[in-house]
């Protein structure tokens, strides 16, 4: 499937497009993924940076410097050079070692924030190809309606000529007829506009149809395994637990402040000079090494406030996260509603669309024999179209409420 996708996205798209290609092009060309993976490999960059603060520093320098006859006094010489190779050692610093584990948390929040777009993308991607084959649908059905109600023209203007029908009926028949011509364009304009919207969200150019039918696709809901399913997988909510845990690595990163710090250094040096007063000039060098221990006392009760800022925001994540399991249980239980609903709706208008198929077709042969009235057949050609239309549009939210489950269980 990838293999035929990168194909795709080499040659250009033209032609049916099935679900299972419209989620593979999704991944490959979705923005908001592309941006996503960005946010990664910066994360993977902070990464780096922290973990700079323990590793060695190694920094060389070297000065020159001339001084004339005015400045040169004593045994200080004319021309002066001096060269240090310096390496310093964090030993200890509590909050570089904080900021490393910050850093790795916010690489994993990436991760699972580009896997949330995903998800989300994925839905979308779903509910915009089952409107697309709903509004398919509605295109055929208004076609066969046009073609209906071109036949039913026919026989009421050869019994107008035969005066077997009023001039009325032929009128009734001839502004059904543009009626539906008119229902037909509509749902044309309606599907090539959701078509768009489709074609921008996945980057296609050229001539692309959706492949499939909406089906009743059984399925046996167990809450408690959904429910189950919701808190392990749901991508949001991983989301939002892995912030509630970078919240929690901030607040150890300000608490880190309250820690001392301990380096080492060492240094290499080489510079001009006189060992004695009546010494010759000559090129002095040495090494140096030693520890620091630095400890801040007071700030003003600086990183007080600050850690308190820091509690405040974590408080507030766990907040988040608590209302947003609520919301998505709810969600969850809404959908499974609608769900149970829209399948016994399917199951009645299926059996009502054989009544009003058979209805149809009796009405038609009657007044084609001239035992029947013209408004019977409009109003049994009526009561079809509306219920298969009807049974199209629960078809679809039916799907697309399936589409909101896995989304909210993945």
């Amino acid at each position: 499937m990838r293999v035929i996708v990168l194909l795709l996205l080499v040659l250009g798209f033209a032609g049916a497009i099935t679900l299972e290609q419209a989620l593979e092009l999704a991944k490959e060309r979705a923005n908001q993924i592309r941006l996503s993976e960005l946010d990664i490999k910066k994360a993977e960059e902070e990464i780096k940076r922290a973990r700079a603060g323990i590793l060695p520093q190694v920094s060389v320098s070297y000065n020159y410097t001339y001084l004339g006859q005015d400045l040169a006094l004593g045994f200080t010489p004319h021309n002066r050079q001096s060269a240090v190779l310096q390496l310093n050692q964090t030993i200890f610093n509590k909050q570089v070692f904080e900021l490393i584990k910050l850093a790795n948390i916010q690489r994993e929040l990436q991760s699972l924030i580009k896997e949330d777009v995903q998800r989300t993308l994925e839905s979308q991607v779903k509910d915009l190809f089952y409107g697309l084959l709903y509004r398919k649908a509605i295109i055929k059905l208004q076609e066969e309606n046009v073609n209906y109600w071109e036949e039913n023209y026919r026989v009421v203007s050869a019994k107008f000529s035969a005066g077997v029908v009023p001039k009325v009926d032929l009128l009734r028949a001839r502004s059904q007829l543009e009626q539906a011509k008119a229902q037909l364009e509509q749902a044309k304009v309606d599907y090539l506009k959701a078509l768009e919207d489709f074609k921008a969200l996945l980057k296609l150019e050229g001539d692309v149809e959706p492949e499939g039918t909406l089906e009743l696709r059984e399925f046996n809901p167990k809450e408690e395994e959904l429910l189950q399913a919701l808190k392990e997988k749901n991508s949001t909510l991983r989301v939002a637990k892995k912030s509630v845990e970078l919240a929690q690595g901030t607040v150890e990163l300000k608490r880190a402040q309250n820690f001392p710090t301990v380096n080492g250094f060492a240094n290499y040096q080489l510079f001009t000079g006189r060992r004695s007063f009546f010494g010759s000039t000559e090129l002095l060098k040495g090494y140096s090494f030693g520890v620091s221990i630095n400890y801040l006392i007071f700030d003003g009760f600086s990183r007080k406030a600050e850690i308190s800022e820091a509690e405040l925001d974590l408080l507030k994540q766990r907040e988040n996260l608590l209302q947003l399991e609520y919301d998505l249980k709810a969600r969850l239980r809404s959908t499974l509603l609608s769900i149970k609903s829209l399948k016994a709706q399917i199951k009645a208008v299926q059996s009502s669309l054989e009544s009003a198929k058979e209805s149809l077709r009796l009405s038609t042969e009657r007044y084609k024999l001239g035992v029947g009235s013209q408004l019977e057949v409009l109003e049994a050609r009526a009561n079809y179209n509306n219920l298969l239309a009807n049974y199209y549009l629960l078809l679809y939210q039916y799907n697309s409420s399936l589409a909101s489950l896995e989304r909210l269980t993945q």
